[in-house]
């Protein structure tokens, strides 16, 4: 894949990344590559969570700027030229899948990390659980639905397994479940899952940036989005 045009964004909180994105454009510009809203590719400039924020914003192909703790950019504050000079000598792109659910009917944003209903006042909620046949009722934090790509974050640290990020699965993960009566499930991604908060205070917070309330009893519908992000990587 060769570029042609790209459109720049960065996280407007961050002074580093709004300082970045004139050095950018002047990279692409000098690499003939023309700038402008709609381009061919993305490129965000702040982290992972400029990248998640965007997501759904834009439908290119992204290459992401970060610091040197992000996970899914390609690249950070100090390598980025030669990891963009790579990509836009020759490139490909690694779709990677999402997540998507539904409350009473109502569709949410996608998720690239992870979907999560979770206590929003500290205290235990009770969740009742269905897939695949099987109707699973705890207590816990809360509960995350991860994908592939999310499975190396927050799910990775409530005690779930890492998967290959092109997996064609999801995991199921607890947080921290009373008595530990429910311990993380790996399904096909193919799978739909049902939940509902039947005790407690909740939230729906997907990626970490976009929260919306639950409601007791609220059917909370969990399945693969029929979209994908793509990630620029060097051909």
């Amino acid at each position: 894949m060769k570029t042609r045009s790209a459109f720049v964004t960065p996280n407007p909180k961050k002074g580093v990344a709004v300082k970045l994105k004139r050095e950018v454009e002047a990279f692409l510009e000098k690499h003939g590559v023309e700038v402008r809203r709609g381009g061919d590719i993305l490129i965000t400039i702040g982290g992972d969570g400029t990248m998640l924020y965007n997501k759904d914003r834009y439908t290119q192909p992204i290459f992401g700027i970060g610091n040197e703790k992000s996970f899914i950019c390609q690249s950070n504050f100090k390598n980025w030229r030669e990891k963009l000079s790579a990509v836009l000598r020759s490139s490909r792109i690694e779709w990677r899948s999402m997540l998507r659910c539904s409350i009473s009917g109502r569709v949410y944003e996608n998720a690239l990390n992870e979907i999560c209903i979770r206590s929003r006042d500290h205290r235990i909620i009770d969740v009742s659980l269905s897939f695949l046949g099987n109707n699973r009722k705890f207590r816990a934090d809360g509960v995350l639905f991860s994908t592939p790509t999310g499975s190396s974050a927050y799910a990775y640290s409530a005690g779930a397994p890492q998967l290959s990020p092109l997996a064609r699965k999801y995991e199921i993960v607890p947080i921290a479940p009373y008595r530990r009566e429910f311990k993380p499930v790996v399904l096909p991604d193919s799978v739909k899952c049902e939940m509902s908060v039947t005790a407690g205070n909740a939230d729906l917070i997907i990626d970490g940036q976009f929260i919306h309330g639950v409601k007791l009893n609220s059917k909370i519908r969990i399945f693969k989005s029929e979209r994908k992000l793509g990630l620029l990587k060097p051909a």
